[in-house]
């Protein structure tokens, strides 16, 4: 049977010194991955009769849905309380639960949901450990439910964790089992995420002929997706991929500047096409811009798109948003004899206490 309990059980009991303990790198965080392309092992034989009803799933997946809307608004400490305690509740039901039921299954796929929700809010805290035990977990969870594309979904959250913590090679591990597991029966849409996926491996390496290749392919793909395909990755629309794109070419620009202007040209598009529902997504195009116009020396620009997203970004400075806004703080330091810039980092300063 999967750790649900153990996972669980040890988070509601953690200190915050556990909570942020050092995240697992290497062969040993990436080999246990590799058994999720061998054949399922079942949840146990049901000792007594657990079986989930309809009603009791629906309910589920709307509180799953909830759960995920709520962590976006900022509110991301309260949900992982009480997504966990979910968590926990639904774990013995889980394993007494008849294993081929399509009940079950719907169940499973709740709680792979919902254990990809918790593992998306540690990461933003800061509890990088956390993130990987909920994300193997999404990762098991939805092996049970026999939905591959939900795996390969958490798979690819995980490895842009390990991008996220400076370790490609870790994260171009995972990413290529979420493709050689999903080889057969990926869309269109999931195969153009993954594609920006290894892109960011080859990025943060400086490999700018296997990032410009691997780039064209997840464009090509995107291509090829119908509209509105449904699945686990439709919301990877037009302005996610040129948001991920023009991100993942600000990597490449450390390494080769030149490529900053493409950065500049996919991020500017992705705040054209960006709903603007979508605040915490602009956030991060508009410091993504401003750190490329850095690269490409240009402080005033940056400085401009900076003050922009501040007002913006109150809501989520504890979180990725403020380790975003401090790596700006840092990279602009070489232009702080500029005023705009001088201001906009006093600005952060404040913010995020730095």
């Amino acid at each position: 049977m999967i750790s649900v309990e153990m996972t669980t059980r040890d988070d509601l009991a953690a200190t915050r010194r556990q909570a942020l303990a050092a995240a697992l790198a290497g062969a040993a965080f990436t080999q246990p991955l590799q058994r999720w392309l061998e054949p399922l092992i079942s949840v146990d034989s049901p000792r007594r009769s657990s079986e989930f009803t309809p009603p009791e799933v629906d309910d589920l997946e709307t509180l799953a849905t909830r759960f995920k809307e709520w962590s976006a608004t900022g509110n991301g400490v309260l949900a992982r309380k009480a997504i966990v305690a979910q968590l926990s509740a639904l774990s013995e039901r889980l394993r007494h639960a008849p294993p081929t039921s399509p009940l079950t299954i719907r169940a499973a796929l709740v709680m792979s949901q919902l254990a990809d929700t918790v593992a998306s809010i540690s990461w933003d805290s800061g509890a990088h450990r956390d993130a990987q035990r909920y994300y193997v977990l999404a990762v098991q969870l939805a092996k049970i439910a026999g939905d591959d594309e939900l795996a390969a979904v958490a798979l690819a959250a995980l490895g842009r964790q390990c991008y996220d913590l400076g370790r490609p090679d870790d994260g171009l591990e995972i990413i290529q089992l979420a493709q050689y597991g999903t080889r057969r029966t990926a869309t269109s849409q999931l195969r153009a995420v993954l594609a920006t996926r290894e892109g960011w491996a080859y990025a943060q390496r400086g490999e700018v002929q296997a990032f410009h290749r691997t780039v064209g392919l997840a464009q090509e793909h995107f291509a090829e997706a119908v509209t509105d395909p449904g699945g686990w990755v439709r919301s990877f629309d037009a302005a996610e991929l040129h948001g991920v794109i023009g991100a993942r070419f600000r990597d490449l620009a450390r390494h080769d500047p030149a490529q900053a202007r493409h950065a500049q040209a996919h991020i500017s598009r992705a705040l054209d096409l960006r709903s603007r529902t979508r605040v915490r997504n602009q956030v991060f195009d508009l410091i993504g811009l401003a750190r490329s116009h850095l690269i490409s020396c240009d402080p005033d620009r940056a400085a401009t798109l900076v003050a922009d997203a501040l007002p913006l970004a109150q809501r989520w400075v504890s979180g990725r948003v403020g380790n975003k806004l401090a790596d700006f703080h840092r990279e602009s330091a070489p232009f702080d004899s500029v005023s705009a810039v001088h201001d906009v980092r006093n600005a952060i300063g404040d913010l995020v206490k730095l």
